[in-house]
């Protein structure tokens, strides 16, 4: 992406967070040795038709922010910058159109040698590139660990042992050229990158919370539950569960229909316990998929202590009581509470304005400063 090669004062970027519940938009502008500032945003929920692909309601919800950034933002952010020109868009696609994973490659000698970028290259050309009917959105080598170290600028180093964690992303490929052609079509250019949860998020939560090493980081959205386990500072796994709040929620709405009359239907209690048992049976659906996911990670090694929650405001205090209720702590050998931090536009107010037609949006926020990164100081 050139956004991140330009060396300019000043950028201004469309940012697009799209997800199974929702496609969320965002201008942000970036000023040398100044925070982000979001000067508009907006989110718009995927609404399906009966009978209607997943993929349809969010192309047509990531068409209505499209409009909405150019027809709204743009004016907004011409007001407070004195252009509404949009130098490049980064957009965030999750589960379930993209999927990612983590390898690693190690090199290995009784003599010393000197780690370079060659020595690098060599070590992981043999990573099986995405198949055929997927895009390939990133793979960057996110921790280089020389002699058991992890060490931020390796290159040149004296070392007998060198191990680079790669982290691969990729994307539907029919998804990916919908996203693409709209958004060059819309911003008129074809500086427009593709990413995913697990970079973004790993890359963030790294530096908003330096003194925590051990962390999961969980992104429950509409049809899917992404989560990402850091050990020792490293990003240590990534997965999927399938289930989201789509059926927590809407599934114990259906429930509440279902089991409900006019007036003594809510007082009945035949109707209660089975609103009772289906809530309940949409809560193990869920909690048995994370249980899978979090016993995989702890055959390996301990699971951290703290998780950071990432979802829609009206589902996080759901989702936290249902984690912090839940059968789940026994998966840790202590009697420890599992600390369950639902992620709030207060705790990123810090490190990214929000100006004009912009509101606190977490997904948006961490976006940018994920971006910030991309750009290091313009």
């Amino acid at each position: 992406m050139s956004l991140f090669s330009l060396k300019k004062k000043a950028l201004s970027v469309a940012l697009l967070d799209i997800s199974s519940s929702s496609v969320g938009g965002a201008l942000v502008y970036y000023r040398k040795h100044s925070l982000p500032t979001l000067y508009f945003s907006v989110r718009v929920p995927v609404e399906l038709y009966e009978g209607e692909m997943l993929s349809a309601g969010m192309l047509r919800a990531l068409s209505v922010v499209e409009r909405m950034l150019v027809e709204e933002g743009g004016p907004t952010l011409r007001r407070e910058v004195g252009s509404g020109h949009i130098d490049s868009v980064l957009v965030s696609v999750g589960a379930p159109w993209q999927d990612t994973d983590i390898t690693s490659r190690s090199i290995q000698k009784s003599q010393a040698f000197t780690f370079t970028h060659a020595a690098m290259e060599s070590a992981i050309q043999d990573i099986e590139p995405a198949s055929e009917d997927r895009l390939e959105s990133g793979r960057t080598i996110i921790a280089t660990i020389l002699n058991g170290y992890e060490t931020q600028n390796p290159f040149g180093k004296r070392v007998n042992r060198a191990e680079m964690i790669v982290l691969s992303s990729t994307i539907e490929k029919a998804i990916a050229k919908e996203i693409l052609t709209s958004l060059r079509k819309t911003f008129h250019t074809h500086d427009v990158t593709l990413t995913a949860f697990a970079p973004a998020a790993y890359s963030v939560f790294r530096d908003l919370y330096p003194h925590q090493k051990d962390f999961i980081v969980l992104d429950v959205s509409g049809t899917a539950t992404d989560a990402a386990f850091v050990k020792r500072g490293l990003l240590a796994g990534v997965r999927t569960v399938p289930h989201g709040t789509h059926e927590l929620l809407e599934g114990g709405k259906r429930a509440a229909h279902a089991h409900s009359l006019p007036s003594v239907g809510m007082i009945d209690p035949l109707r209660n316990t089975a609103f009772e048992a289906r809530t309940d049976e949409l809560e193990k659906t869920w909690l048995l998929g994370l249980r899978e996911v979090f016993t995989e990670f702890s055959g390996k090694q301990a699971l951290p202590r703290m998780l950071f929650l990432l979802a829609d405001e009206n589902a996080r205090g759901f989702l936290k009581h249902v984690l912090e209720k839940s059968e789940l702590r026994s998966l840790w050998l202590s009697d420890e509470p599992l600390s369950v931090v639902p992620l709030l536009p207060s705790h990123i107010a810090p490190y990214v304005k929000t100006r004009g037609l912009a509101e606190g949006d977490v997904y948006l926020a961490l976006l940018a400063l994920y971006c910030k990164k991309g750009i290091g100081n313009l």
